[in-house]
């Protein structure tokens, strides 16, 4: 498996860094109430989400006026039960992509309505899973490198 060194590189051929700082990840642990993975904190120092591999996945930063990960995940305890260990990262069309703080899987992308049975994970129609957020990233780098 690559390393995130590696991800950084092939990212950096195709964008310029974007990523965010230590204060961004520490305001989205606090006001989740969640910790972030290492892989998610060390990605976001040159990754704050955005539109790669097909899937626009949602803003890091909650400072930029775009629709972010904190507003996103808030939005969906609120409404869904989304159960405080999920940050939501993107919703592509009748679907969910979120990222589980505690478990393996990490990445799970799911069918919009069945988004209220991630606690259980009783799921109906089986949803694409990632072991890791390096990994789910790892697909989105790929899938961008092969559209260009």
């Amino acid at each position: 498996m690559e390393n995130i060194e590696g991800l950084k590189e092939r990212y950096l051929n195709l964008y310029p860094s974007d990523g965010v700082d230590e204060d961004v990840l520490s305001r989205i642990e606090n006001i989740l109430k969640i910790r972030l993975p290492r892989d998610f904190c060390k990605i976001a120092s040159f990754y704050s989400g955005g539109y790669l591999g097909g899937i626009s996945n949602y803003s890091f930063s909650d400072t930029d006026g775009s629709t972010n990960i904190i507003e996103e995940t808030i939005r969906l305890r609120k409404t869904i039960n989304l159960p405080v260990r999920f940050i939501v990262l993107a919703e592509p069309a009748e679907s969910l992509i979120v990222m589980d703080t505690e478990h393996t899987p990490s990445i799970i992308w799911c069918d919009a309505v069945e988004a209220s049975k991630l606690g259980t994970k009783s799921f109906i129609s089986i949803p694409d899973e990632w072991s890791s957020y390096m990994e789910y990233f790892s697909q989105l780098l790929e899938d961008e490198e092969e559209e260009l």
